[in-house]
């Protein structure tokens, strides 16, 4: 005999009622849902997909019974809780919680976090006061990877990913048995929501939870759901397990959804990974022994980082530069240089195929045009700036990538700048390029990780090379910067600020980035 399934909607409509255009008109409603019906079994998890206003968010809510429908019944463990009223309700609120999209908005920012993860507990009595509801908040907090000394903080003292990792925690205090996720990783960039995923994966296994998954990202449902419901127009659309749906849509509308949102292709163990490999930091790769890849290794920091490599013994280094006679290697016999142009796609995978020893790559190689996007009629700076610092880094990263996997993994590091995180006049086409290398390192980070890859972002202030000439000071050595960099990488840190200059301007942008690129914009040349 079939299990009986924890959730069970059958034929359930939800409308709003629409404001009367006169005061004597009749009042009309909106059907956001119609003949909702499907089950869902204990411990198993269901994604639902669909386009902006499809019903999914809806949908989540009239699960909860935060929202009343006006007909069907939502059986809960066999019971109907479609009609019941609010005390009737409480006895299963315990068992049905909500992860919400937007943490920021759902905890009070005058209470502590330690306070914000047991309100829960206090609301059904399950804690009383004191040392328990200290003990208690440690241990959620610590569930979600989180150290204990959060409990002291504010949510405005966290990050987006630590805030949403409170939500999940919060929402598992009273060890529900159904939980439903509301878009939780949409404002969160791609390696914090991997993280977020693994760790919502590895609690659903832990805690033998059963999960209702709304999302719009159609890769992050095919990883983590067993079955996928597709919305459309507050109807369902298809209903199938996942590899099935993904594999071989039937209806119109999820083919067209698939077509219109192209899966990317990344490794399918990504999500799939312990979430105690990722709860540290980064992954850490030592120097010694390694075969690196340096790119614009003919000036500054390049230059330096060859150095600093050798210094800590790597096995052999490869100095690439546009104009290898530029190169300068000394006396060292383990350093080959390379002629590479980062904008000849062609010849960057040619150097991969040769390279085959690689297992370190350090993307340096990049330009500075400091454009305004408005007040100059000229694009074509900004365009080099792109084509190099994003496009070249990018197609440098893609050719290396399965170098670095055949030799069991490594590491990607490149070289940023603090202007990755700020936006200032007269240099928004530079800042615009940094920017858009912080997002890629960002998405290769949790796209490698099952690979064994670090990806590391490397974000310095101004640095005593040519391409900074024109900044006042300070400017940091280019050989303390090399130094931060490979300190970095040894230690497992994913970003990296070297330097007073770029960690004091880290931290201030963090409380208040207004005010720091109020600061920097009358440091800039000229």
């Amino acid at each position: 005999m079939a299990e009986e399934p924890i959730l069970s909607l059958q034929e359930v409509c939800v409308s709003y009622a629409l404001p009367r255009r006169f005061v004597w008109s009749r009042r009309e409603s909106l059907t956001v849902l119609k003949d909702i019906s499907f089950d869902v079994a204990a411990g198993t998890s269901l994604g639902i997909v669909g386009e902006s206003g499809s019903g999914k968010t809806t949908l989540g809510r009239t699960i909860l019974r935060l929202l009343t429908p006006q007909s069907g019944r939502i059986l809960f463990e066999n019971n109907n809780i479609a009609s019941l009223s609010e005390s009737q309700l409480r006895e299963h609120r315990a068992h049905l919680q909500m992860i919400f999209q937007d943490p920021q908005s759902s905890l009070n920012p005058r209470k502590k976090i330690g306070t914000l993860v047991t309100q829960p507990l206090l609301a059904f009595n399950r804690i009383e006061r004191g040392a328990e509801r200290a003990r208690r908040a440690a241990e959620l907090l610590e569930m979600v990877d989180l150290d204990h000394q959060f409990v002291h903080r504010y949510p405005h003292e966290l990050s987006g990913g630590q805030r949403q990792r409170v939500g999940i925690a919060r929402a598992l205090a009273l060890k529900p048995r159904l939980v439903v996720a509301d878009e939780i990783v949409s404002g969160l960039d791609v390696s914090s929501q991997a993280r977020i995923l693994k760790l919502l994966l590895s609690l659903r296994k832990q805690l033998r939870l059963t999960l209702v998954f709304i999302s719009h990202d159609l890769s992050v449902v095919r990883a983590l759901c067993d079955r996928t419901l597709v919305m459309q127009h507050g109807k369902i659309a298809e209903l199938n397990d996942t590899d099935e749906l993904f594999n071989f849509p039937r209806h119109a509308y999820t083919r067209e959804l698939i077509r219109a949102i192209p899966l990317p292709q990344i490794d399918e163990q990504w999500i799939k990974q312990p979430v105690d490999t990722l709860s540290k930091g980064g992954l850490a790769m030592q120097v010694k022994g390694a075969t690196a890849l340096v790119t614009g290794a003919n000036r500054g920091i390049g230059k330096a980082i060859v150095n600093e490599l050798l210094t800590r013994g790597a096995k052999k280094v490869y100095a690439a530069a546009r104009n290898p006679d530029s190169v300068v290697t000394g006396s060292h016999n383990n350093v080959e240089v390379i002629a590479l142009d980062i904008t000849d796609h062609t010849a960057i995978q040619a150097v991969a195929n040769k390279l085959s020893d690689v297992d370190l790559l350090v993307n340096n190689a990049g330009i500075n045009r400091m454009s305004a996007f408005a007040a100059s009629d000229d694009v074509s700076s900004a365009r080099e700036e792109m084509e190099v610092n994003y496009f070249g880094t990018m197609a440098m990263c893609k050719a290396f990538a399965p170098v670095l996997k055949a030799n069991g993994g490594g590491a990607i590091v490149n070289l940023l700048s603090i202007l990755a995180r700020v936006n200032l006049p007269l240099m928004g086409s530079l800042c615009a390029s940094k920017a858009a290398g912080l997002s890629m390192v960002q998405g290769l980070r949790a796209e490698l990780a099952a690979q064994h890859t670090a990806v590391v972002a490397v974000m310095p202030g101004a640095v005593d090379t040519d391409m900074s000439k024109d900044f006042p000071p300070p400017k940091m050595p280019a050989a303390e910067v090399a130094t931060a960099m490979l300190d970095g990488l040894e230690q497992g840190l994913e970003e990296i600020y070297p330097g007073d200059m770029a960690s004091g301007l880290n931290q201030g942008l963090s409380a208040d980035p207004k005010a720091v690129e109020k600061e920097l914009a009358g440091y800039l040349p000229g």
